[in-house]
Parts: structure tokens; C-alpha cells; sequence
């Protein structure tokens, strides 16, 4: 989770701009050459607020993006900003092939419209059910990377923890990256399987979406958190793969200045169940008889599990729960429809930021203009806080600015953590070569990927 050269190297000529250069190598798999326009072009879709992505905030502080040549590009910035290149290593920073883009129209990105990179694997075949097949791409460009070792990479999505285990177990599935495995202890004791534990860079939590009644109060938050069984959350969800949380964002999130992240974070209490504590604070709060509803789906597992345990919390200390209980399908929902999380006070995620500074998750759920502050919560210090961490070019002084905003942030609850997940990996003994580490999400280490020849 460290920034290098990849697809572009980038010279930081002010403080307020950024030149990149495209690797003069560097193809598209169908071996057209990767041009500073396309780069442009896809910078400037993932930052329009029209075209509806994710990630416009990440470009907030640009003020243009040009070419300056066939293989050279400039972002000018209104003022310093020193998250937009961690983002643009990671999803906000994916280049695509300009005309096949425009010429897919509305299918781009879909099963029938597909996509054009220039990774070391290329799209082979996308089908409904059947999942989406790469094969290596044999004009990759980058040779500091390995060849991929594999003739083809089949990405399947398992309908249960049963389906996953018998196909890792067989074989007829190689390897899985599960946030949370009800299996997980049948198959560390699989003499066909390896078992993998890396930092937790996800966090487990509760969003806060009331903005009123109840959660809408610090205090009641407070109460709550004091009663939740986080212990049993991580024996039950997650079979013990992950630990007691202090802050939300959990250790494998710190890429720069570990150590004050370390002593900030060991600062913090660790988030064990206090009944008597919360009874008290739900008395000072005038909690008992108050209504707080929870969005959930009985459908998925582990977010029903969450659920449950918060809302045994929740009357331990004298609040009326209600549920919200939608489809699987409809979880989604809860993360995009203002009317789907404005009907609720609070549901479960796993969130992760999209590079290793904590600073990526708080900024999403605790700026005015965060992507998933739901409730419209804001606080002039932590705004303050991580607006000088944006801007500051020293890595320590920004970290004491993210640590500073973490205190009040994990203070306040604006999210109620549950629990710091490990990064579990698990594959079949026949395979070896992935990452036990978040970066899977983001880098291509399938290239690494190999057979063991058991």
C-alpha cells in the first residue's frame, strides 16, 4: 500500500501541480498506445459530478487537467493537496481507452459493453452467473512485473459460506478473500487449504444515519457503544479473525508515520462492553423508551448477526428497537438512496478507504462533503483538522492532524465500530502468490499468482 511509479511517473514541480508522465511503453490490451488524452479523459469522468461517480469530491481542489503533450499531463490544483495522488493509485486513478469508452455508449462497463485497460490480465469473457474470466495480457508492457503465470483468472462470486468452502476445499475454487467466514475454523483444520491473516484495514461498524431522535445524540451513542458484546461479534461473525477496536480505522491503514498512528490509536481505550457503564450513561440521556430503527437484511448473515447484537445492546439500555429488514439485494440501498438510509437510524458496513492513511475513511463519513456522511454530521475542529492534513506536505504533521480529528471523531461515535477485521485469505494448497494484505483491492498481484504443483 506504498505509492510508486506504474502506469505514469509524476514529477511535483509546485506544491499546486502535478506533471505525470505516461510510461513511453505502456498499451491497451487491444496494443493501441496509452496517451496522456486518455488519461485526461478518464481523470476528468471519474471527477464529474455529472457522470455520476463515487469519487468528485477526490478532485475537489483541481482546477484543471490538460495534456501537455502525446504522453504528458498536468493537474493544476487551487491549493495544496496531498490525498489526489494516493487516490489516483487506487480506483479514482483507473485510465481507460478513450474512444472504446465513447464508442460502447451506455453499455461501457457492463456484460455486453464491457471494458479496455491495459493491466496484465484482459477482459476474455464477462457472463451473467458465470463470472468474469481474464486471461493474461501477452503484450504487457510493464517489465518490472512477473508474467502472469496463469493461462486464465476466473473472478465468481460464491452464493454462501457453504458454496465457498466445498469449491476452496475441492479445489474447483483456488482462493478467496472473505470478510467474514462461518467456516473459517473448518478450514484452518483442512490439510488442503492455507489459511492467511494480514492487518485489518476494513473496519466493521454501524453507520449513523439519524439525524434526529436518539443517535442523533453523542451521549446515547455512547451508551449504546458502551453495550455492545464486540466479543462476541468477533467469535461469532468473524471466528475470531479480528480484534477489539479502539478507532475505526484499524491498523493496516496506517502507510506513513506508524509510530504516532501506533501511540495515538494505544491512546485510545480499547472498545470492550461495559454494562454498567452504559446503563448509567442511558439514565443521564434519558434514553429508556426511546425508538431507534436499524436497517439490516435477514439474507445476509453476518450483516443480520451485527444487527441482532446491536439490538440487544440497544435494549439493555432501555431503547425500543424496530427493524428495517430489506433483501439482500436491496441492502445496497441503505448506501445510496437518501430515502432507503433516511428511513432508518443506523445499519451495519464494511468499509475500508481506498489507500493506507486513515484519513481516506474519515474523510468520506466525517467532512460536510464526505460520501457517506449520512446524518449531516460535521464538526468545525476535525474539519479543521483534516483540511491542514490534506494540505500538509510533511508526512508526521499530517498524521498529528488525522489523529488529532481521529480523537474527536472516535469521541463523538459519528460511526459506532464493532470490531477491526484481520485481512483473511485462504487458498487451496494448489495455489500460491496472492497478497495476505489489503492491497489485493487495488494492485495487480495477480501476476503473482502460481501452482504449488500439490
Amino acid at each position: 500500500m506504498t505509492i510508486g511509479d506504474g502506469l505514469a511517473k509524476v514529477t511535483t514541480t509546485t506544491p499546486t501541480q502535478y506533471d505525470f508522465q505516461i510510461n513511453a511503453a505502456a498499451t491497451f490490451w487491444d496494443g493501441s498506445p496509452v496517451t496522456a488524452q486518455d488519461a485526461v479523459f478518464s481523470l476528468k469522468r471519474a471527477a464529474a459530478p455529472d457522470a455520476g461517480g463515487y469519487y468528485t469530491a477526490s478532485f475537489d481542489r483541481v482546477s484543471s487537467i490538460k495534456t501537455t503533450g502525446a504522453k504528458t499531463f498536468r493537474i493544476t490544483l487551487k491549493k495544496p493537496d496531498y490525498w489526489l495522488l494516493s487516490e489516483l493509485s487506487a480506483t479514482p486513478g483507473e485510465v481507460l481507452k478513450q474512444a472504446y469508452v465513447q464508442s460502447k455508449g451506455d453499455r461501457f462497463g457492463t456484460v455486453n459493453g464491457g471494458t479496455m485497460c491495459s493491466g496484465p490480465f484482459k477482459l476474455d469473457s464477462w457472463k451473467t452467473g458465470q463470472g468474469v474470466k481474464l486471461v493474461p495480457n501477452t503484450g504487457y508492457w510493464d517489465t518490472s512485473q512477473p508474467k502472469p503465470r496463469l493461462t486464465s483468472l476466473t473472478i465468481i462470486g460464491a452464493a454462501d459460506d457453504a458454496t465457498l468452502t466445498a469449491g476452496i476445499k475441492t479445489g474447483s475454487i483456488s482462493g478467496g478473500y472473505p470478510m467474514a467466514l462461518s467456516t473459517l475454523g473448518q478450514l484452518k483444520n483442512d490439510p488442503a487449504v492455507n489459511v492467511y491473516q494480514g492487518a485489518p484495514f476494513a473496519t466493521a461498524s454501524m453507520v449513523v444515519s439519524a439525524t434526529k431522535g436518539p443517535l442523533a445524540d453523542p451521549k446515547i451513542r455512547k451508551a449504546l457503544s458502551y453495550a455492545i458484546d464486540r466479543q462476541g461479534i468477533i467469535n461469532t461473525v468473524f471466528k475470531g479473525a479480528a480484534n477489539l477496536p479502539h478507532a475505526i480505522a484499524p491498523p493496516g491503514t496506517w502507510g506513513y508515520a506508524k509510530d504516532t498512528f501506533t501511540k495515538a490509536y494505544s491512546e485510545l481505550p480499547e472498545m470492550t462492553q461495559d454494562l454498567a457503564k452504559a446503563k448509567e450513561l442511558a439514565t443521564q440521556a434519558n434514553a429508556a423508551g426511546q425508538t431507534i430503527t436499524l436497517g439490516t437484511s435477514s439474507g445476509i448473515p453476518t450483516v443480520q448477526t451485527e444487527t441482532l447484537a446491536v439490538k440487544a445492546a440497544a435494549e439493555a439500555i432501555g431503547l425500543k428497537v424496530k427493524l428495517n429488514n430489506v433483501s439482500p439485494a436491496n441492502f445496497i440501498n441503505f448506501f445510496t438512496d437518501p430515502k432507503a438510509y433516511g428511513s432508518v437510524d443506523m445499519f451495519p458496513t464494511m468499509n475500508y478507504p481506498d489507500y493506507a492513511d486513515p484519513a481516506a475513511l474519515y474523510r468520506t463519513f466525517a467532512l460536510p462533503s464526505g460520501t457517506q456522511n449520512f446524518n449531516r454530521w460535521s464538526n468545525a475542529d476535525v474539519t479543521r483538522y483534516l483540511d491542514a492534513a490534506r494540505g500538509e506536505s510533511d508526512p508526521a504533521k499530517r498524521a498529528e492532524d488525522v489523529v488529532a480529528a481521529q480523537k474527536i471523531i472516535t469521541e463523538q461515535l459519528t460511526w459506532i465500530p464493532l470490531a477491526a477485521p484481520n485481512t483473511v485469505l485462504i487458498m487451496n494448497k494448489a495455489v500460491t502468490g496472492a497478497p495476505a494484505t489489503f492491497q489485493y483491492m487495488f494492485g495487480p498481484w495477480a501476476v503473482h499468482l502460481g501452482g504449488t504443483g500439490k
